[in-house]
């Protein structure tokens, strides 16, 4: 297997692509030269970013060994899944998915599209920069890749064969572990330990018997409910954005899982936006309300369209079998509801609890207000986690994020 360098990936991306001029006006870095605004805060893949002057690529290597060097098992041919997933996202929504030009087997390597010429959204949020289409946006990848990918639209036999296909149990497992497993015993070998530095607090609410109830009823539910080819690591740093463009990258998680799982896992980024935005400086208390507001319009509105957008799809292209059923649409609606902030909170807790580098809250210098803001959010997890079965409208979850930022700040006033 050759093994990717700056020396010698021009002329690999050469013999590969008949478009790439090796003598046109060449550039070349590799992901993680560059500031984390820049190349993201990925851990595991070895990225070279190649252009000609008029061909922008991204060179994406899977290797044994993840690129930091944590020790993290992965599975060296996570290349070809996402290889096959983004061609059959990028057939649904090639506006929302870098083009794919090349898949290696030899040496376990894909060639797409390099949309650098977008943003990062994470690190521009930090900015407090507002992205005015991206929940439609992620509403309308997410809704029309999972549809055309279930079995409300899919033959049995295809539907079958493409859960077979995509059962990706080692990535799978990372996130299994990381989203929902935490060490709150000493004999508890599995989960993921609690950061020393904030163990106590955490403690509190990750060993209370009705989220760990919670956390064990949605870890079953993201590892048996297959209903949907899902993105798997949907995250704010997975999605380059700019005016009136969005692209969806890093794909290596695939899987058929539920349809509320990716929208949870986004959403619990712009959970934690307004919450670090509670406490992270701004120009004025002015601009803090117009942030949090947009926080707040953006896990609505994300949650609303996607369900739009699959009763849309489904109206349009279901199979028989799904026409015409009452109440069936308002079910999907309630089920998507209760188990998107399940999977939010519960990915929210392992990240802010754990040892796992959170940068929605590591942004904040101040040590106190970064203390503070992860308090916050724990207990917010914990409402969340208590009552995600229970819920029946997306107003009475942005009502528990404003009553527990009132609680919490109203207190630390007292103290």
């Amino acid at each position: 297997m050759l093994q990717l360098t700056k020396s010698n990936i021009v002329e690999y991306v050469a013999s590969r692509l008949d478009f790439f001029n090796p003598h046109g006006d060449i550039k070349v870095s590799e992901i993680g030269e560059g500031t984390v605004e820049e190349d993201g805060d990925g851990f595991i893949n070895f990225v070279f970013r190649v252009s000609d002057g008029c061909h922008p690529l991204i060179v994406k290597q899977s290797r044994l060994s993840d690129r930091r060097g944590f020790g993290i098992e992965i599975d060296a041919n996570r290349y070809r899944l996402e290889y096959r997933t983004m061609q059959i996202r990028h057939a649904i929504v090639p506006d929302l998915v870098p083009a794919i030009y090349d898949c290696d087997d030899e040496n376990r390597v894909i060639i797409t599209e390099d949309v650098s010429h977008l943003r990062i959204t994470r690190f521009q949020l930090f900015k407090g920069v507002i992205f005015p289409e991206l929940a439609d946006q992620v509403a309308r990848y997410m809704a029309a890749t999972q549809f055309y990918t279930s079995e409300y639209y899919l033959s049995a036999k295809e539907f079958r064969e493409l859960s077979v296909y995509f059962t990706n149990s080692t990535m799978r497992q990372i996130m299994d572990i990381g989203m929902f497993l935490t060490q709150v015993v000493p004999e508890d070998t599995v989960g993921k330990p609690l950061d020393p530095d904030f163990e106590i607090f955490s403690r509190r609410v990750c060993a209370d018997p009705k989220v760990l109830l919670a956390r064990q009823k949605l870890r079953h539910l993201f590892m048996s409910k297959g209903e949907c080819l899902i993105h798997g690591d949907l995250h704010t740093s997975n999605i380059f954005a700019g005016p009136g463009e969005c692209k969806v990258i890093d794909m290596e998680y695939t899987f058929c899982g539920p349809f509320a799982y990716d929208l949870g896992y986004f959403l619990a980024n712009f959970i934690a936006q307004y919450e670090a935005a509670v406490f992270r400086p701004f120009p004025d208390e002015k601009a803090r309300r117009e942030y949090k507001a947009y926080c707040l319009s953006v896990i609505h509105d994300t949650y609303t369209k996607f369900c739009d957008y699959v009763c849309e799809y489904c109206d349009a292209d279901s199979k028989p079998e799904y026409h015409n059923i009452p109440g069936y649409q308002e079910d999907f609606r309630l089920t998507v509801l209760r188990e998107f902030i399940g999977f939010a909170a519960s990915a929210q807790l392992s990240r802010i609890s754990c040892e796992i580098p959170y940068p929605d809250y590591d942004v904040i210098e101040d040590p106190v207000q970064r203390h503070n803001a992860k308090c916050l959010s724990i207990i917010l997890c914990g409402i969340f986690l208590t009552k995600w079965e229970t819920y029946t409208s997306i107003e009475e979850i942005i009502q528990d994020i404003l009553g527990a930022e009132e609680i919490y700040c109203r207190n630390i006033r007292k103290n």
